[in-house]
């Protein structure tokens, strides 16, 4: 390869590096979105048109993300599949077992609740009727889910895809992890361990419904408990 070609393929890869960055941002910014209707204001007025409203908007970002991935590949639904589904539960219960026993022990201690789950405590503690706890509710273990699945291991995946398999797979999981603003390093360890363990469903069942099934299984257990 002469070095011309070589300096265009590095500018090449630059240039794909930038774009990630970008479609990064992008992300962040369009998941911000539902959490405008809960955390601006004070929570207690109109509890339930925000949760609502927080809904509806996940479900949009939902649906519209969904729409622009399934143009892209077919990555995210298919007949259910035994063994998939299988695998996936026993590697849930590897992983929660890691989380709720493995962590403390390497740790010392149980690591402290980072900001984003300290807002969620903060907003379930506010909740009172039981229609708002079922609407909040609903949001953690189906919408969230969905929505952060179909972005990080869904589009988020497929345009890290030209940077190779090793970018590919490190970028949405280290970019899901910051996303949840870890401060410590418990948290991080959290976060990078929940966000590795869904991309390995991802990786080797190929469709997002056993991430987006793991995913909501994982938050529904971390809601009861």
């Amino acid at each position: 390869m002469s070095l011309k070609n070589i300096i265009l393929s590095i500018f090449k890869k630059i240039r794909q590096f930038f774009e990630l960055i970008l479609v990064t941002i992008l992300i962040y910014m369009i998941l911000l979105i539902p959490d405008v209707f809960l955390f601006m204001g004070d929570l207690n007025q109109y509890t339930w048109i925000r949760l609502v409203l927080n809904i509806i908007a996940g479900g949009l970002i939902a649906y519209f993300g969904y729409r622009y991935l399934v143009k892209q590949a077919d990555v995210v639904f298919e007949r259910l599949n035994r063994k998939k589904v299988g695998m996936s539960v026993i590697i849930f219960v590897i992983t929660w077992l890691f989380l709720t026993f493995g962590l403390p022990a390497i740790f010392g201690h149980n690591p402290l609740p980072g900001s984003n789950q300290h807002a969620i405590d903060t907003i379930f503690n506010h909740l009172t009727n039981w229609w708002t706890l079922l609407l909040f509710s609903f949001n953690i273990v189906v919408i969230a889910p969905i929505v952060e699945e179909v972005y990080f291991r869904g589009i988020m995946f497929e345009e890290a895809k030209p940077l190779g398999r090793v970018v590919q797979i490190l970028w949405p999981t280290l970019m899901f992890a910051l996303v949840h603003s870890p401060s410590t390093l418990e948290q991080w360890a959290i976060y990078l361990t929940a966000g590795s363990v869904l991309m390995v469903v991802r990786v080797v069942t190929k469709k997002l419904q056993y991430t987006i099934m793991f995913h909501s299984l994982h938050n529904l257990v971390a809601l009861l408990s």
